[in-house]
């Protein structure tokens, strides 16, 4: 009976959960841990839409390339570059993925995608359709200096892809100049010359109009007046005009939610309250509206423009203290209005990146021999300095961010997030996904031995019992396969590979339960573990007893109430252990869910189990992928 394997076709509802491996590697008592998980991904979205959704800073991934060369399986078949339509079956493969992938994004999460040059227009196409209204921009990433023998042209170059939300503010951190510099390769002389000029005249562009700029208005600079900071700290800020002044997006049509009134109290001589925006065919008001005069964003030419923030933003910093009143005009009608800003140090990323530190034969394949003494077991992994430099455009900025690499490959994001909280301090929490697959070659010749997918020696040549988990093992330990001490030291870092990281990391398999005995009860300790990820993955992870009214994890942050008639014993519990973030309600009732959801504190994340977790998978159907 062990031939025998059970089928779905896709779209079926299939119901997963996570299943830790008894070995994980703990290293630290305080950070959160990261998870590596062995499974299908389109399953294991599925499962972390259910954990995490709306919660993700940066999505990184680096999927099949489509070459041809049987880098990749569709229906469990290897697509050859002969097969017609193969462009069309790499898009469905991608599709179904990415629309998962966007539920579990923050607002203001990024979706990074590295390509080359067989996908790369038909992936800006998909990415276009999937995430409308989002920004895409299109790094090219020099990874191989030497060049590769192809037909024509010797190219030394993959793109990354972002998908970036549209808004005021900037998702992408600057970076240190001297980090710019590096990230550039080297120039000659002149060349950083022109670009720091270049770099002053765009910043003197975007910000100001000559003859319009109030500089640093002297009056706000008596010491009598107020400012939202301390003024000692008055030379780390600077005062910038609110409303847009360059040629690119500042007017009204193309930023149509930015028009709206701000109300001005002249005898006071402040910004008060900013009013709503209006549409484009209405005209505006120029009436006083309770002795407040309204100023809208239009020049002296009589462009109607618009301001830097939408109304909502824009109030914020005026309650904060940040909007002020600058110079008035000739008439005395109209005033300029700045806002203050911190200064930055940082540059902008350039789109395009020469750094020797990207090279992947160097930093890439000859890194992974190291860590796992096999340069076989993954083909052109990439160079951890440029995963490290591609997510921390996102994530600089973000201590705790939550990484989703869900084509985890050799496991160098989580490489490389390890690398960022050992250069900040930061506690980031990586989730990384592997299927496991085994490479085409080998899989023949398993194949023909009598070995099956599923069989202990078929598997244990899978990426992820080949490469994922060994290497982040090694990294995070700092010892091979062998337990020696792996050899090399990292750039940009005092510390060498043996080092390894102060981080957790568990292993999971991804499982397959039974609906009914999910929804009997049945299957709570194997869905407890993703219960604790789900609230963080802090602390050592603990198991519950079903048998028990209730279990309060404190250092774990969740709480699970089995018996609804203990709910008032829960809730002292939760009452006098503030730190529980996630609570977990098991009853079949939706009635006594509702009354003892109003009883609890709004800001407690609140699920009903099991419902809410069956209901995840069931409306994941055909229907919803076609």
């Amino acid at each position: 009976m062990r031939d025998v394997v059970v089928l779905k076709k896709f779209g079926e509802p299939a119901y997963p959960a996570l299943k830790p491996h008894q070995e994980r590697i703990e290293r630290s008592e305080t950070r959160p841990c990261h998870s590596v998980i062995n499974g299908e991904n389109f399953h294991t979205l599925q499962l972390l839409r259910y954990l995490y959704r709306g919660q993700v800073d940066c999505i990184y991934i680096d999927p099949p390339y489509n070459t041809g060369d049987r880098d990749w399986q569709y229906n469990n078949r290897y697509i050859d570059e002969k097969d017609r339509w193969r462009h069309s079956k790499w898009l469905s493969f991608m599709e179904k993925r990415l629309l998962l992938a966007k539920d579990l994004l923050r607002e203001d999460g990024v979706l990074i995608v590295t390509i080359d040059e067989h996908e790369v227009h038909h992936l800006g196409v998909l990415l276009e359709q999937v995430f409308p209204g989002r920004l895409l921009q299109t790094i090219t990433i020099v990874m191989n200096p030497k060049g590769t023998g192809k037909i024509n042209f010797a190219r030394v170059n993959e793109y990354a892809l972002f998908c970036m939300p549209k808004g005021t503010e900037s998702v992408v951190t600057g970076l240190p100049e001297h980090e710019a510099d590096m990230l550039t390769g080297k120039r000659h002389v002149e060349h950083v010359l022109q670009q720091d000029e270049d770099d002053a005249q765009e910043e003197a562009e975007s910000e100001l109009d000559d003859s319009e700029a109030d500089d640093l208005v002297p009056e706000l600079l008596a010491d009598e007046v107020p400012l939202p900071f301390p003024r000692e700290d008055l030379d780390l800020w600077e005062l910038r005009h609110a409303r847009r002044r360059g040629g690119e997006s500042s007017y009204r049509h193309q930023r149509k939610n930015q028009f709206y009134p701000l109300y001005v109290d002249p005898e006071a001589g402040q910004v008060v309250r900013a009013g709503e925006s209006i549409p484009l065919d209405q005209e505006p008001s120029f009436e006083p509206v309770d002795g407040l005069v309204p100023l809208w964003p239009i020049d002296k030419e009589g462009n109607q423009r618009c301001w830097r923030y939408i109304p909502e933003s824009m109030q914020r910093k005026i309650d904060g203290g940040f909007v002020v009143l600058g110079q008035t005009s000739a008439d005395g009608k109209s005033w300029t209005v700045n806002y203050w800003v911190q200064k930055t140090q940082r540059k902008k990323y350039k789109t395009v990146w020469w750094s020797t530190s990207h090279d992947a034969g160097t930093h890439g394949t000859s890194m992974l021999h190291k860590l796992l003494g096999d340069r076989t077991a993954f083909p052109f992994p990439k160079s951890l300095y440029a995963v490290r430099d591609t997510l921390l455009t996102v994530v600089r900025d973000r201590p705790n961010a939550l990484i989703l690499d869900f084509f985890a490959g050799s496991g160098t994001t989580l490489h490389a997030t390890a690398l960022i909280n050992a250069l900040d301090g930061g506690q980031r929490r990586c989730i990384l996904v592997s299927n496991n697959e085994v490479a085409a070659k080998s899989s023949d010749r398993l194949l023909r031995a009598g070995h099956l997918p599923g069989d202990e020696e078929y598997e244990k040549h899978g990426i992820f019992w080949k490469a994922t988990r060994p290497r982040c093992e090694a990294a995070i330990t700092g010892r091979d396969a062998r337990g020696k001490p792996v050899e090399g030291t990292y750039q940009g870092i005092d510390r060498d590979f043996a080092d390894g990281f102060e981080e957790n990391v568990e292993f999971y398999d991804l499982v397959y339960l039974d609906r009914d005995s999910v929804r009997e009860g049945g299957e709570f300790s194997a869905i407890e573990p993703s219960l604790w990820l789900a609230a963080g993955g802090v602390g050592s992870r603990p198991t519950s007893d079903p048998g028990e009214p209730f279990a309060v994890h404190k250092e774990s942050n969740y709480a699970i109430l089995f018996d609804r008639k203990a709910f008032r014993r829960f809730l002292t519990q939760l009452r006098s252990n503030p730190q529980i973030t996630h609570v977990y309600l098991v009853t079949d009732s939706e009635s006594s869910y509702t009354q003892m959801r109003a009883k609890l504190p709004e800001d407690l994340h609140t699920s009903m189990l099991y419902r809410d977790y069956l209901a995840n998978f069931r409306i994941n159907t055909l229907e919803a992928y076609r």
